[in-house]
């Protein structure tokens, strides 16, 4: 039994072996379709269904990879005017406004070109009008049922009826996921219905009292995203007081890139920045740009710290809180809310409001210096 967080660099070998993989999240997925080619059984313990899109990935000739690259200008420039520094962006069309046919082409468009487009570069109520979003699931819902032979299976990895708002779990991206369920070795069992009871030296027991007898248990439960990665590291404030015990009733920071008690320090594509709504390299340059630019004034002024002050910090987690709560995200149980993880507060971890209006959240900070206090 092995974590994917632990995964051996060597890799595990499940070659012939009596195989399971519990969760279906982003690892799940990847996780899925590499032991389906080599396992001679694989069950796929799913709680939820991963609304994934399609990857597309392909080779590029010589020929056009020099034509991608003439663009190159053009796409780091305009990546950031974007929503989330991808290369495409949400319309400016509503779902809601257009006829099924106009609706149906353009969902065609978004689905052929593949990536997250379908996601985030589509009509621009999706995230917002419960009705828009629906059309949205029901579309990939018909894509995706369509290439599941198996009617049970089917109705699991691709139900009729949406588990959740489409796009308010991370979709991820998959390459033959879904056709991994029609192989004869693959199986995929609903945990919601019913769950794990307990887990043996050899195999898991279901609720039911149905055993599948296994050599190789994948865990692909997930991680303490967002907030993790900081409180894990044994950071604590000037007096002492450690992160994960500050933030164990909610995060705070100031715009993403710090947090009062830490003078001086600063932070790139973590809690209450873009993160997760993000293309991480957009947002990274973004955030390393205002950084550089609080560095050189530091300096230039003599400062020898700064820190947010509390007001700022509340004022930002309001702002926070109030674009998401326009949106279908807090509706959806999701590590984006941080109920992942038991006993973490469930609240909204990432700022939703896109790169453009984020970059200048930090630009008007730099003009008045109110949200700082300077030593």
């Amino acid at each position: 039994m092995c974590h994917s967080a632990d995964w051996p660099r060597e890799g595990v070998d499940a070659k012939g072996k009596r195989t399971a993989v519990i969760g279906t999240g982003a690892t799940g997925v990847q996780l899925t379709q590499a032991l389906a080619k080599e396992s001679s059984s694989l069950v796929v313990f799913q709680r939820t269904p991963n609304l994934a899109l399609p990857m597309r990935q392909s080779k590029l000739s010589r020929e056009e990879q020099e034509d991608k690259k003439a663009n190159y200008e053009n796409f780091f420039k305009n990546r950031e005017t974007t929503f989330s520094g991808m290369r495409y962006d949400f319309s400016g069309r509503m779902a809601t406004a257009e006829s099924d046919d106009e609706r149906e082409a353009h969902f065609e468009t978004l689905w052929k070109n593949g990536g997250f487009e379908f996601w985030v570069g589509t009509y621009s109520d999706i995230l917002f009008d419960p009705k828009a979003n629906r059309y949205a699931y029901d579309f990939w819902a018909k894509k995706t049922r369509a290439r599941v032979s198996d009617t049970r299976k089917k109705d699991i990895v691709a139900p009729l009826d949406p588990p959740h708002a489409f796009g308010t779990k991370r979709p991820s991206l998959e390459e033959d996921y879904y056709d991994m369920f029609n192989r004869p070795n693959v199986d995929v069992v609903d945990i919601r219905k019913n769950p794990i009871a307990e887990i043996k030296p050899d195999g898991i027991l279901l609720s039911d009292g149905t055993f599948y007898s296994l050599d190789v248990i994948a865990l692909a439960t997930g991680f303490d995203a967002v907030t993790g990665s900081m409180t894990n590291m044994g950071l604590r404030d000037i007096d002492g007081k450690p992160l994960k015990e500050a933030w164990k009733d909610g995060a705070t920071s100031y715009l993403g890139m710090c947090i009062k008690g830490y003078p001086n320090m600063f932070y790139l594509y973590a809690t209450h920045g873009p993160t997760a709504f993000s293309n991480g390299p957009s947002s990274i340059e973004i955030q390393g740009r205002w950084i550089v630019e609080v560095i050189k004034r530091i300096l230039e002024n003599g400062w020898k710290n700064i820190q947010p002050t509390s007001r700022a910090q509340e004022e930002w987690k309001n702002k926070i809180n109030a674009v998401s709560n326009a949106t279908l995200l807090p509706l959806t149980d999701s590590w984006y809310m941080g109920v992942n993880i038991p006993g973490k507060k469930r609240e909204q971890l990432n700022y939703a409001g896109g790169l453009k209006q984020y970059e200048l959240e930090g630009q008007n900070a730099l003009k008045t210096w109110d949200g700082f206090a300077v030593a």
